[in-house]
């Protein structure tokens, strides 16, 4: 391989991982029923297969026209299977905030998610609503630590380095879910 296909590939690679990427965030408030418009999905399957990624869903998601727009969720969860960051939650209420909890703490463990955000998400989205359990302490805890120091300001590196243990802590807490 000469020089500049090398170059070609590692530039091919990071347009495909930027793709995935973006994917992924669309999915991070999408599992939770974050409104995100049939168009923005069709837009980012465009990009996505734009830059080279290639699934069957996404390619369906991307030639979606105009009147083909209430395909776009279920494409959409599609492509999350195809690309492997599915989100398959339990049919019980509490049993599936749990399996979220999980999903997003995965994601922050994986670096597909920011730390802070993905802990707030699990914070606001989950353990508000239900309340102190063992399995979702790491994150009352770690909210109370960062409430708790209004007189400094916490750096980037600072929560990065408080929230990922948080982060492992609650996938090694909360059991995956079982798929039927």
């Amino acid at each position: 391989m000469s020089t500049s296909e090398a170059a070609e590939a590692v530039a091919r690679a990071t347009r495909v991982a930027r793709a995935v990427r973006e994917l992924r965030e669309i999915a991070h408030n999408w599992v939770d029923g974050g409104h995100v418009a049939p168009g923005f999905l069709i837009d980012a399957a465009i990009r996505a297969v734009s830059a080279g990624v290639d699934t069957p869903s996404l390619w369906h998601l991307a030639a979606l026209g105009s009147s083909e727009h209430e395909q776009a969720p279920e494409l959409f969860g599609g492509v999350m299977e195809e690309l492997g960051f599915g989100f398959h939650p339990p049919a019980g209420y509490w049993e599936g905030r749990l399996a979220l909890a999980r999903w997003w703490a995965a994601e922050v463990v994986g670096g597909w998610l920011d730390p802070f955000e993905g802990i707030s998400l699990i914070f606001f989205e989950v353990a508000e609503a239900y309340g102190w359990c063992v399995e979702l302490a790491p994150v009352i805890d770690a909210a109370t630590r960062h409430r708790g120091r209004n007189d400094k300001q916490w750096l980037p590196q600072e929560v990065t380095a408080d929230l990922m243990p948080v982060a492992r802590e609650l996938v090694a807490r909360i059991p995956a879910p079982v798929r039927p």
